[in-house]
């Protein structure tokens, strides 16, 4: 290979790297992953899903490295709004349960709640602020149902 070509190619995974770098979201101060933590108490989720996000199998899949966490944070807020039923696999493990819908969290809680499962046990996610919850909220109002795996996969085509 020429050193020319060296370079190029030198110049070109550099540039992918730092590309990838800047891509990832900026990490949730400590503030954030505090209240957070609170709400997955206050809402119940870690008796499900447990303090170490593992969940119990068979019945409550787990949120650490759950594909289902990293896939969209509006799932996450869509689950907790309105809950999720019916077949689900996470992790190669198939669940059939219901996660009820969750009532006594406030916006600014479901966002907090959010950005603490998709930041921690191994996940990476964004931030997500209240305005993200609140227009969620607002395009799915009329919903009254729990949501199901196969219309989170409908929407991904």
């Amino acid at each position: 290979m020429s050193s020319l070509k060296f370079l190029a190619l030198a110049a070109l995974v550099t540039t992918t790297a730092v590309a990838a770098e800047t891509a990832k979201p900026a990490a949730p101060n400590a503030d954030i992953m505090k209240r957070g933590q609170a709400a997955y108490a206050k809402g119940m989720c870690i008796a499900c899903h447990q303090p170490t996000g593992a969940g119990l199998p068979p019945a409550f899949p787990p949120l650490a490295g759950s594909e289902w966490v990293a896939k969209s944070t509006s799932i996450a807020i869509r689950n907790i709004l309105h809950g999720m039923q019916g077949p689900v696999v996470v992790k190669g493990v198939t669940y059939n349960g219901v996660m009820p819908a969750v009532t006594n969290l406030n916006d600014q809680e479901i966002a907090d709640v959010v950005t603490f499962v998709s930041n921690s046990w191994g996940n990476s996610g964004p931030v997500v602020t209240e305005a993200e919850v609140a227009a969620i909220k607002k395009k799915y109002a009329d919903r009254k149902t729990p949501w199901t795996a196969a219309e989170f996969e409908k929407e991904a085509k």
